[in-house]
């Protein structure tokens, strides 16, 4: 009867939907007085401090039956559903990190399934519902996770995504582009190969055009499958999954990440655009290149680093937490303390305007010279859950210099050093 009344909150139930959830097979003669216990019981758990004979505030008799008066965020379901809303918020404008995190904490409030122990259709209508809107939420925060260059994090959980529910593209198109981009091409193409197997033997159809034009583009290693394409000098941030997916958009009719040709065409403009303008400056603006510096440093949780080391000083010169010292103007690393919700290392914000050094995960065979075609705003972290030996990050420093940080060990600990090493390029 409570999960009748919530399924419904703030809605009039009439004492015939109660009883019909209640007694599926058919009310007994004695329907009428036993709801009316149940309600008196419910109104004693739901209100234990209201006073004898006082007005039910919470569980309300009301003309016509019974409403279940709570707050909009008292429900999980609710709770849950508003989160995932801005979990894609977020998600559109970009802010892949706050995406992540705010669906993830969503995803963690489940337990087990929906109304898992209690009969009745409204409750079961229910669940099926609560359970597609899960199912969305861990699509929206893989789309998130791929987006920071978490690529090989997420394969082991969209496998089995893929096994629970092999009918349903959109996890195999993410593990798909997930192998892909972790350099593993055979394996991406496998999990298509088995995916047609499935829809072809079993239900007699081809795979959607989506996910057939994302095989076509593997097969042609389109670089635009790569995470963090962008033309040199471009203030756009690399184009990523969920840049053109609608995350609004009723399920059936959502473009998935990989369908991005008006993206691209942008992206070819601003290219030739910044191409010609470097050609029209070449010959009064020679090209600076080389290495400024190059060293290692082991980054202690809680302190910020300069990256900008002039030869012959120690690797943590200028190394603070005090944002008041002198020094503090010279940082462009930091690593978030032990006591931080996530492990992290970020671009240090002098000004306190969150105009943070930009930060962006790279793949493990890049030269230093890829830091160069990043984009050089839009600040951001790189979490160190999505790290291991030998990951790499391109890091801004406020000299006007990139800098690629290579991981040497990872930590064992949230409040061990993690060992890097750097090599600072002129710029």
């Amino acid at each position: 009867m409570l999960a009748c009344l919530t399924v419904r909150c703030g809605e009039l139930v009439t004492p015939e939907a109660l009883a019909a959830e209640v007694w599926p097979d058919g009310p007994p003669v004695s329907a009428a007085n036993t709801l009316q216990t149940y309600v008196s019981q419910l109104r004693r758990l739901l209100e234990p401090d209201r006073a004898p004979g006082g007005k039910p505030r919470v569980l309300r008799s009301v003309p016509g039956g019974y409403l279940l008066d709570l707050p909009p965020d008292q429900p999980d379901s609710r709770r849950f559903e508003e989160a995932v809303r801005r979990g894609r918020t977020a998600l559109e404008a970009h802010e892949y990190d706050k995406a992540a995190d705010l669906l993830q904490a969503a995803l963690g409030w489940w337990r087990g399934p929906a109304y898992g122990n209690v009969p009745g259709d409204q409750a079961a209508r229910e669940a099926a519902r609560l359970e597609e809107c899960r199912l969305v939420a861990t699509e929206l925060r893989i789309d998130a996770d791929l987006a920071l260059g978490r690529h090989a994090e997420v394969v082991a959980e969209l496998e089995r995504l893929v096994a629970a529910d092999p009918w349903r593209e959109e996890p195999v198109a993410q593990l798909m582009l997930a192998l892909y981009r972790s350099r593993r091409q055979a394996e991406a193409l496998g999990v298509y190969r088995a995916a047609r197997s499935r829809l072809v033997e079993e239900l007699g159809v081809e795979p959607g055009p989506e996910l057939q034009r994302l095989e076509q583009r593997i097969l042609r290693q389109d670089p635009d499958l790569e995470l963090g394409e962008a033309p040199p000098e471009s203030p756009r941030a690399p184009v990523s999954p969920a840049e053109v997916r609608p995350v609004v958009a009723p399920r059936a009719a959502r473009r998935r990440p990989w369908g991005r040709i008006a993206a691209v065409a942008v992206l070819v403009i601003a290219a030739g655009a910044a191409l010609s303008v470097s050609r029209g400056r070449a010959a009064e603006e020679p090209q600076v290149g080389g290495v400024f510096s190059e060293f290692d440093v082991a980054v202690r949780p809680g302190i910020g680093y300069d990256l900008d080391i002039p030869a012959g000083r120690p690797s943590d010169w200028h190394a603070t937490n005090n944002p008041r010292s002198p020094d503090y103007d010279h940082l462009d690393l930091y690593r978030t303390s032990p006591t931080a919700p996530h492990d992290q290392l970020s671009g240090v914000d002098l000004t306190n305007t969150n105009a943070f050094n930009a930060v962006h995960a790279v793949n493990r065979g890049d030269p230093p010279e890829v830091c160069r075609g990043l984009p050089r705003q839009g600040g951001g972290n790189v979490r160190l859950a999505g790290l291991s030996a030998g990951a790499k990050v391109c890091l801004r420093t406020h000299a006007g210099r990139w800098a690629l940080l290579t991981v040497t060990r990872m930590p064992e600990n949230r409040q061990s050093v993690l060992p890097l090493h750097v090599v600072v390029l002129n710029d």
